[in-house]
């Protein structure tokens, strides 16, 4: 915590790095509660980076401690602020580069970042009704505790939809939204739409809804927890009823 939160030279670099939003660490704060709360902070758009930096930051100050431990050179604040970004940019372009460059579908079998199967896991379920002739979407999704009590509802419609795949792409990506708002760390999105859930997990690549798909992992980096799986019609009835709602008094 001293090496790469507490001391003045770390201080001095984390006041470089723009992020959207203030942290603040309490004295007793540890490092896997301080690592937990940065997963939800990215940095203002300028920098290029839009995931989270804390890795970037860390391995930039530890590097630094090494190059004036046994080189006896010392680096600057900024300097070493401008070495994170940099790293964090090259490694964000190299997973675009990486995605690009396998244009045949499916695409590669890589698991979603983390599963969760806990009992305490709150659990999303999001929906969506297309209208093809007016081009417009009514979206629905239902946060519950796993015991069913409700915790957050909502809905909305979106004009301009090309798919009902996109409709439910959207719907999907509104739901994890509210859920970082609602500051869940643990989350198990569920969809009825099988392709979606695939492109998440990354089994197979959708190229319309491409880059939504990249919005949902990016927002996904938010959560300790997280999971995206696939449910039948029956199991989404009250999503399926608030989406279509939505889109019938629009």
């Amino acid at each position: 915590m001293h090496t790469f939160f507490n001391c003045p030279f770390a201080q001095e670099v984390w006041k470089l790095i723009l992020l959207r939003q203030v942290v603040h660490l309490a004295t007793e704060v540890d490092f896997k509660k301080a690592v937990i709360a940065f997963r939800r902070v990215i940095c203002l758009s300028p920098s290029g980076v839009s995931s989270t930096i804390l890795p970037w930051v860390c391995w930039a100050l530890w590097t630094a401690r090494n190059t004036l431990l046994f080189e006896k050179r010392t680096l600057t604040p900024t300097e070493v602020a401008t070495k994170a970004l940099r790293l964090a940019r090259e490694w964000i372009n190299a997973q675009s580069h990486q995605i690009q460059s396998t244009n045949a579908l499916p695409q590669s079998k890589r698991k979603p970042q983390t599963r969760s199967n806990t009992d305490d896991t709150p659990i999303c379920k999001s929906d969506a009704a297309y209208d093809a002739q007016s081009r417009r979407a009514g979206l629905a999704w239902i946060i519950n505790k796993p015991s069913e009590s409700m915790i957050y509802r909502e809905s909305k419609t979106h004009g301009f939809v090309p798919s009902p795949l996109v409709a439910e792409a959207l719907a999907l990506r509104a739901g994890l939204i509210d859920a970082v708002k609602l500051e869940l760390p643990k989350l198990r999105m569920l969809s009825d739409n099988s392709t979606l859930i695939r492109a998440i997990n990354n089994d197979a690549q959708a190229k319309e809804i491409f880059g939504i798909i990249n919005d949902i992992q990016q927002i996904s980096s938010a959560f300790v927890e997280i999971s995206f799986s696939h449910i039948s019609r029956s199991f989404n009835e009250d999503a399926d009823r608030l989406a279509k709602l939505s889109l019938s008094i629009s």
